[in-house]
């Protein structure tokens, strides 16, 4: 689970990009993050990450309070979730297998454990037949379905996307959209920042909506609600 409670970020140059926001993110929810550009979302999403801490308020993750975490204690924090970018961030001299087993090497999974929990993630995202390509021979929706293998590998409590169609045409993104949702569907909880109006309102997914750092909707089965 989720909390945020009465959480504030301001920066150094007096940008107040959160002012005072709460919510609760139940276990096993899909809950897209909207509103307008610099409205906020970014820094949610880091916050969650633990790349900023709040100013003042409270984010807990898991029954754990993110900003009471000590530097050597965020690496086993971030354990807990996956994460999906925009830009897909993957590693171009590496493999389709050896990008995602790499997520398993770094926090000391077995070489056995790899050897059988790779293959599996690959088959679910469809790319068991792409496992030995490079980067650069996928188009960009395999790629995106490389980097969700990639996050989804240590089984993750909860995943978090940012801008993951961002930069796929409209049909492989609702293909990645519909990945999301069986992956959300078979217990990991989904949060999804977003400008893709037309997949918000088709998905009827809870929407967070935040603008000028406060939250100005939280609906059930949510619509965009911007023109953006």
């Amino acid at each position: 689970m989720i909390l945020f409670s009465n959480v504030s970020k301001t920066y150094e140059n007096g940008t107040k990009a959160l002012d005072n926001i709460s919510f609760f993110i139940e276990r096993g929810e899909f809950v897209f993050i909207v509103g307008p550009s610099g409205a906020g979302k970014s820094t949610l999403i880091k916050l969650l990450m633990h790349e900023e801490t709040a100013t003042s308020g409270d984010v807990i993750i898991n029954n754990v309070n993110v900003g009471a975490l000590k530097q050597n204690q965020i690496p086993y924090l971030r354990r807990s979730m996956g994460v999906v970018f925009q830009d897909f961030r993957l590693l171009p001299k590496k493999t389709v297998y050896e990008n995602v087993s790499f997520a398993m090497e770094i926090v000391g999974a077995s070489k056995r454990a790899i050897r059988r929990q790779v293959p599996n993630v690959l088959s679910m995202v469809g790319l068991s037949s792409k496992a030995k390509m490079l980067p650069s021979q996928l188009s960009g929706g395999e790629q995106q379905r490389v980097a969700l293998a990639r996050a989804l590998v240590n089984n993750p409590a909860f995943l978090i996307a940012d801008e993951p169609t961002g930069n796929l045409n409209p049909k492989t993104a609702m293909e990645i959209m519909e990945l999301l949702d069986d992956i959300n569907k078979r217990g990991t909880t989904v949060i999804m920042a977003t400008h893709a109006k037309d997949i918000v309102n088709a998905m009827k997914k809870r929407v967070i909506a935040i603008e000028d750092g406060v939250i100005a909707r939280d609906e059930v089965r949510g619509v965009y609600g911007y023109e953006d």
